[in-house]
């Protein structure tokens, strides 16, 4: 005499149930889903949160003030600007940029610095320090900060003459996070 399994003995209809199962909570978990309102509100507020997070690093400090991203104090010391260079002429409409910047460590581990970090931008065109200066003789090569550790030197680059010209300090490539420092 043979006996026949139940529906639920079968192994190929557990496979059924769990496969409907996890088809449902995909269903319901779409983003779309009016259902989910908890989850969609609180992406919203960590949006915000980042959002509000990038304009506290929209402040834009003067020469000679101290600001702090990723650990790293960042002052511009001195400004000067300069018509010629080496006996060079900027391009039309330009002049040479000369900018002294201190970096201090106050974390605790190892932080990078590099002058490709930092950018010149005027009339909404940011551009690289990369001019060498021949008169400067404290310029600023790129090496690691570790606690504590402090360096300072000096990057020169081109930009507009006339109008608002900032320096860009980002320590990171991989982040919009960055600190700006009013020059002219």
């Amino acid at each position: 005499m043979k006996t026949t399994k139940a529906w639920y003995q079968k192994w190929w209809a557990w496979v059924l149930i769990i496969l409907g199962a996890l088809l449902i909570i995909g269903i319901i978990n779409t983003p779309g889903d009016t259902t989910n309102t908890q989850a969609t509100a609180t992406k919203k507020v960590a949006k915000k949160s980042t959002a509000a997070k990038e304009s506290a690093t929209a402040t834009t400090y003067k020469v000679g003030e101290t600001a702090t991203i990723d650990n790293v104090q960042v002052t511009v010391t001195n400004v000067k600007t300069a018509t010629t260079l080496n006996s060079n002429d900027p391009k039309t409409g330009n002049q040479y940029y000369t900018v002294t910047v201190s970096l201090k460590n106050i974390g605790k581990d190892k932080v990078s610095y590099n002058p490709f970090d930092f950018e010149i931008k005027a009339a909404g065109n940011q551009t690289s320090l990369d001019e060498f200066n021949m008169d400067e003789n404290n310029q600023l090569d790129s090496g690691d900060l570790t606690a504590g550790g402090s360096v300072s030197g000096t990057m020169t680059g081109q930009a507009k003459a006339d109008g608002t010209v900032e320096l860009i300090y980002n320590p990171s490539y991989f982040s919009d996070r960055h600190l700006t420092f009013k020059l002219q």
